[in-house]
């Protein structure tokens, strides 16, 4: 014998698996809108756009029995929105045309066209039909135009009209079952709203009530006895069930049971024979037809596959086991509950959650339960009720307060304080990196404050480099370790030149070696110190040891030029002081002291002054030359991963703060599906902890537009009438359907049209400024209903 530990498991909605039916499908060329089956469930009219069709229903598949677009002149009348069969004549049909009209159609008819009566009164596009339980000769029809009407299918005109033309559309109309009410019936509207109308009234509503936020796509009496509940679906993803009470009483309807679907809900149907069951198909997104239990919304009972797209309507048999469908994808499918799918069978069993104040959450499956309850209580509660008997166990941890409590306290004040502190805009990035450095540190953060330091130094502005100073440095051994210091760094090109024009009083001569460091951003009387003047004591070398010609005239003992006795004009400048280490240039006699490809390449240059005749003396002009190629290293991609490893560990604020000061340095270093999860952490964590301006401002900074756009959905609140619950679009102050001024002021009784405020014990209020003045005063509430009233 089975066991009844796993009741989502057993077919225990008396489903034999030996049942005759078994599911099947047709496929009829177009999409489908609707359909409806005969009262014995022989047969099943289906409708769209291009197709209106009548299947034979047996026990292994549909057949085509007779196809009702034939005739001379099909036009729109032929395609349907909605189709309905009479409850007792088996030959009689009526669809909701898309042009407006309601055709009644004769199975009977030996012409080709079957239509019998067409009513046009209506203007737009007709969205659902369906005949009275009891006067099967009334038909009510529910149209965009805003209006619904009841036909008498024994006449050729309209009977009644109920609402006024050009209001909000009707999406859907259903009779109240007789047992219920037998005048009344229910309409479902686009601005949200559920009206219920009286036949013998059509001049006003008998009671009218928000049910959804949006417009209602489809409502549903319940088939049992006594049992006044209505359904309603919308745009909203929700179903909502109403106890009415009775729809002849003035009270207004309780909201009892409310279903969450994932996408938003086009048609609804009771399913016979169980009380808190609902079938449900999606508008968009989801294929599957799902079966609820009302008293366990956030799980289908069942779920239904076959369709390739969305399901459009759904048809029960009386035996509750057996169900068509039709869809967009063209198919009319037979659904038996024994192939249903179980979700239940699916889910995990167990969950576990944190609060911020470090509180663990773990609820699991109750099994201990359902073993101690004994087979009395399995007894009591009915086989299809048990799908809702599912229990669970909750604990909550949370450690005993201690000192690592309070430093996690402590940190969680800090996490506050901070993204108050923090900076992300209004200064230069140098700026903000240094406030930001200075706040973490203020909160013993020193490893963060670090961080934001160097950040400031690697993307502070670049100035021009000075020339190192180990190029002062001579010597073989020395000039090759300057050469491997400088080969590292990358290419930055600076050049600059230097004219130094004075007589030559004696030899001017370039070492190569510098005892001062070189400064090229120095004012030119600093050239002096990188071209030292030679000393007297020292003796230099000519050529390749030997003094040439005219060394003996040039030179004394002690290695002076005697400018005197020497001839600037006829004859050649004096020759170097030391051995050229590259050969000079002949057209420009430079001296190029190069030291590597990226190195400081360094020459001079003699030059003659302008001449004005040859008797005036030769003044020689010393050019130095300086060029020095430099790098600036790229640090993105480090401070890329310093950012990661920041995010890896949690430090969702740091890594956010830094990827939105530095900006564009950074952004394009990081995927964007990492800086968004980033992102929306970091400002669900400011939620949590109440900063919302702090929230708002991170979003405004964000560069992605799935975090931008957050603080733009959901932005408007539209005020609704106190008589007509409609929502004032317009003008807060004024309905637009029932020309009602709002929001009187109690105390000047003009509109306002600026902030309302009111007595949330009375209700009444006014202008702020007047409420104030008011209430300064006096406690008594100004509408004089004797509130006492509190303005803080």
């Amino acid at each position: 014998m089975m066991q009844l530990s796993n009741m989502s498991k057993m077919v225990h909605d008396k489903v034999s698996y030996n049942d005759p039916y078994r599911p099947m499908s047709f496929y009829c060329e177009g999409p489908l809108n609707s359909l409806a089956a005969n009262k014995d469930f022989t047969q099943v009219v289906v409708a769209g756009r291009s197709v209106f069709k009548i299947l034979n229903i047996k026990e292994d598949c549909f057949t085509e029995n007779i196809n009702l677009r034939v005739g001379r002149h099909i036009n729109l009348t032929y395609s349907a929105a909605d189709v309905a069969w009479h409850p007792s004549d088996e030959n009689m049909l009526a669809s909701a045309a898309t042009n407006g009209c309601v055709v009644i159609w004769n199975l009977c008819k030996s012409a080709k066209s079957k239509q019998a009566t067409i009513y046009q009164e209506h203007k737009r596009s007709v969205n659902r039909v369906a005949f009275h339980g009891s006067e099967h000769h009334q038909l009510l029809s529910a149209s965009q135009d805003g209006v619904v009407m009841i036909h008498d299918v024994r006449k050729p005109t309209v009977c009644t009209k109920f609402g006024v033309a050009g209001t909000d559309s009707v999406r859907d109309a259903q009779f109240c079952p007789p047992s219920m009410g037998y005048f009344f019936f229910a309409a479902a509207y686009d601005n949200g709203t559920i009206q219920i109308w009286d036949m013998r009234r059509p001049d006003r509503c008998e009671k009218q009530f928000m049910a959804h936020n949006g417009p209602v796509f489809s409502l549903d009496w319940h088939p049992g006895d006594k049992t006044y509940w209505l359904a309603t679906a919308g745009r909203d993803k929700m179903i909502k069930v109403w106890d009415m009470v009775r729809p002849d009483r003035a009270a207004s309807p309780n909201l009892i049971h409310s279903i969450t679907n994932i996408a938003s809900v086009a048609r609804i149907k009771w399913r016979p024979n169980r009380k808190h069951h609902i079938s449900s198909c999606s508008l968009l997104v989801d294929h599957s037809i799902n079966v609820w239990d009302v008293g366990r919304p956030y799980i289908p009972f069942a779920s239904f596959d076959g369709h390739m797209d969305v399901a459009t309507c759904i048809e029960w048999r009386e035996d509750c086991h057996v169900f068509l469908s039709c869809g967009r994808d063209g198919n009319v499918i037979q659904h038996v509950f024994s192939e249903a799918k179980r979700p239940a069978d699916h889910v995990n069993i167990a969950g576990v959650d944190i609060s911020i104040n470090g509180e663990i959450g773990y609820a699991y499956f109750d099994k201990k339960d359902k073993s101690t309850s004994g087979s009395s209580r399995s007894k009591k509660i009915s086989k299809s009720r048990q799908f809702t008997q599912a229990s669970s166990s909750l604990n909550v941890f949370q450690n005993n307060f201690s000192q690592e409590d309070e430093c996690q306290d402590m940190l969680m004040q800090y996490f506050k304080e901070i993204a108050l502190e923090y900076k992300l805009q209004g200064m230069s990035l140098v700026d903000l990196c240094k406030h930001n450095g200075v706040v973490a540190s203020n909160h013993s953060k020193h490893h963060i404050a670090q961080m934001w330091n160097n950040l400031a130094v690697i993307y502070a502005p670049s100035s021009q480099p000075n020339v190192p100073n180990h190029m002062s440095r001579t010597g073989p051994q020395q000039d090759k370790q300057d050469h491997s210091d400088l080969a590292v760094k990358p290419t930055l090109k600076r050049a600059r030149e230097i004219k130094v024009v004075k007589p030559f009083s004696h030899v001017d001569t370039f070492s190569g070696s510098n005892e001062e460091s070189s400064d090229v951003e120095g004012e030119n009387s600093e050239v002096e110190k990188s071209v030292p003047e030679p000393s007297t004591e020292s003796n230099f070398l000519f050529g390749d040891g030997g003094e040439d010609e005219t060394s003996s005239d040039l030179y004394n003992t002690g290695g002076i030029v005697n400018p005197e006795h020497y001839d600037w004009i006829n004859k050649a400048p004096p020759s170097e002081a030391f051995q050229p280490r590259h050969e000079l240039n002949p057209m420009t006699g430079t001296h190029p002291l190069t030291m590597g490809e990226s190195d400081l390449a360094l020459s001079t240059t003699m030059e003659p002054a302008p001449q004005e005749s040859h008797d005036q003396s030769w003044e020689p002009t010393l050019v130095v030359k300086f060029s020095y190629d430099f790098e600036i290293p790229d640090y993105s991609s480090t401070v890329a991963d310093l950012i990661k490893f920041l995010a890896e560990q949690g430090d969702v604020q740091t890594a956010v703060s830094m990827l939105t000061v530095l900006g564009d340095q950074i952004r394009t270093k990081i995927d964007e599906a990492y800086q968004e999860s980033w992102f929306l952490a970091y400002i669900d964590l400011l939620g949590r902890y109440e900063l919302w301006t702090v929230a708002n401002d991170v979003i405004k900074q964000c560069k992605l537009m799935s975090v931008n756009s957050l603080n733009q959905e959901s932005t408007v609140i539209h005020a609704m009438c106190f008589k007509c619950s409609r929502a004032c679009e317009r003008a807060t102050w004024l309905c637009d359907k029932c020309k009602r001024i709002l929001n009187l002021c109690s105390v000047c009784h003009q509109p306002v049209r600026g902030a309302f405020v009111w007595c949330q014990g009375c209700c009444h209020g006014g202008h702020v400024d007047h409420m104030m003045e008011w209430l300064s005063v006096s406690n008594q509430c100004p509408a004089g209903c004797s509130h006492h009233c509190e303005y803080t």
